[in-house]
């Protein structure tokens, strides 16, 4: 089911929240979890219901090994052997669901053999609540988990506004919240910025980001190698349809969250503003990188072990990161771009920390990082790799003959210009509801003008398409 679909707006949102608010007012909070858990668990099923076995395995797996990591923990048993099992089972899963295929295909590769590929279908979101429950299992090892009923963690998992596409949740940031009181109350003010974020969320998904895909797609789904002008107006509107389209994901994530008064974490902030990569990704997919971060860089000695190790952990954790996106090598080279891109920023901060001439020193840094973005970008978009080889001939005029600009229309520029404008100078989307709402700023003006971006956007309701970190 798609946040930007009918069903979903008119009948199972509103289904959801007036069920869950009559649970609530009749101080039934058990209830009113049940409620949410049992939605989540039909949300996750329209799509294939077949699939519903698969993650309500995984999340009777998890309990049930989470708490015999913490009676292992408890009475001093084999807690390394608990979590290595358990994390296996999860890798297992993961593997087969998503890369068998690929591995397969690579080693027959290898062996001079043939392999025809096996039809397996991909469960969506399998790598976001695969994750999340991995990093569980981890904290239980580390005796961060505490006592918390099945409902609480079957919900903590399958929560419909984050199940999909994230934010990669853990158990200190979710689970808490459903004990507590304000939870259940009625907010108002959570009713607002929930609106809010969801009315900008859809706004940015069916208007801005399904605008630009069909330009992207002239570019990347063709064949032949257009002009100079045209690959980077079509590189750019992918640049920007990704950007919409996950940062609207994001925005409505959260605000689907605050209706039913759980504060989700930011996952997406102004990444396209940052001045370094290491900045850049604290802004894009902020739950991802923490969770690499925590999860695999720093576990595999982080900076703590010199120089050349630092870089070796950097790049193993970005070759992974890009793995994790999909069983494609241009997965794997663009986290490898992005590795690259890390050393490289912190070889450059070590000799050339910011001092002499700052403004400047920001702008060339966020220049040079957008650009390397961009050009990382063609990689991740791409099917395969020669065609990502043939737009860069296309992006730099290594084409022989073709080194003209093209004529990609003065819509596509225009739209190209404002989507730049929004994303390098104005303020995002939680930074303006958050503002406006702890400043008391809110006012019925700004509450007409929520309201004609969500008209706007519902009119737009036809364009039936997935969010792009949905096959991820």
């Amino acid at each position: 089911m798609l946040f930007n679909s009918y069903v979903f707006l008119f009948l199972f949102l509103p289904a959801t929240w007036f069920s869950f608010r009559l649970a609530c007012s009749r101080r039934a909070t058990n209830a009113a979890l049940a409620v949410l858990l049992v939605a989540s668990l039909l949300f996750y099923s329209y799509w294939n219901p077949p699939f519903i076995l698969l993650i309500l395995f995984s999340i009777l797996f998890n309990y049930a090994w989470g708490r015999g990591i913490e009676r292992a923990v408890l009475q001093g048993g084999n807690v390394k052997g608990w979590l290595f099992s358990g994390l296996s089972v999860n890798l297992a899963l993961i593997a087969y669901f998503k890369y068998a295929n690929f591995f397969m295909a690579n080693l027959a590769l290898l062996w001079g053999a043939e392999w025809l590929p096996r039809e397996i279908f991909l469960p969506l979101g399998i790598s976001f609540f695969t994750f999340q429950q991995m990093a569980y299992l981890v904290d239980c090892s580390k005796g961060l988990v505490g006592g918390h009923s099945f409902t609480h963690y079957a919900l903590f998992v399958s929560f419909f506004p984050q199940l999909i596409a994230g934010p990669i949740v853990r158990y200190d940031q979710i689970i808490p919240q459903f004990s507590r009181l304000r939870t259940f109350a009625l907010s108002y003010r959570n009713i607002a910025i929930g609106l809010t974020l969801l009315s900008l969320g859809l706004f940015k998904k069916l208007v801005v980001a399904d605008t630009l895909a069909p330009w992207a797609a002239a570019v990347f789904d063709t064949t032949g190698v257009p002009p100079v002008l045209e690959t980077w107006v079509g590189v750019l509107c992918y640049t920007f349809q990704i950007y919409f389209d996950f940062s609207g994901y994001s925005d409505m994530a959260l605000g689907l969250g605050r209706l039913f008064n759980i504060e989700l974490p930011v996952n997406f902030a102004s990444p396209y503003k940052a001045c370094s990569m290491a900045q850049f990704w604290r802004r894009w997919h902020i739950s991802l990188s923490t969770f690499l971060r925590d999860y695999l860089y720093i576990p595999l000695g982080g900076n703590r072990k010199g120089t050349l190790r630092r870089y070796g952990n950097l790049m193993t954790t970005m070759l992974l990161g890009g793995l994790w996106h999909g069983a494609s090598w241009n997965f794997v080279i663009w986290g490898g771009l992005h590795g690259l891109y890390l050393c490289a920023n912190h070889a450059l901060a070590a000799v050339a920390p910011m001092r002499a001439f700052p403004r400047l020193q920001r702008f060339l840094g966020w220049l040079v990082t957008f650009f390397s973005v961009v050009v990382a970008w063609v990689f991740f978009r791409a099917h395969t790799l020669g065609r990502a080889l043939e737009l860069f001939s296309g992006m730099f005029g290594l084409n022989g003959g073709c080194v003209l600009p093209g004529s990609p229309g003065t819509d596509r520029l225009v739209v190209l210009g404002a989507c730049f404008l929004l994303v390098v100078a104005a303020p995002n989307s939680q930074e303006w509801t958050f503002t406006r709402f702890r400043e008391g700023t809110f006012t019925a003006r700004w509450a007409v003008a929520v309201g004609g971006v969500l008209l706007i956007s519902v009119c737009f309701l036809n364009r039936v398409s997935e969010f792009l970190y949905f096959q991820f």
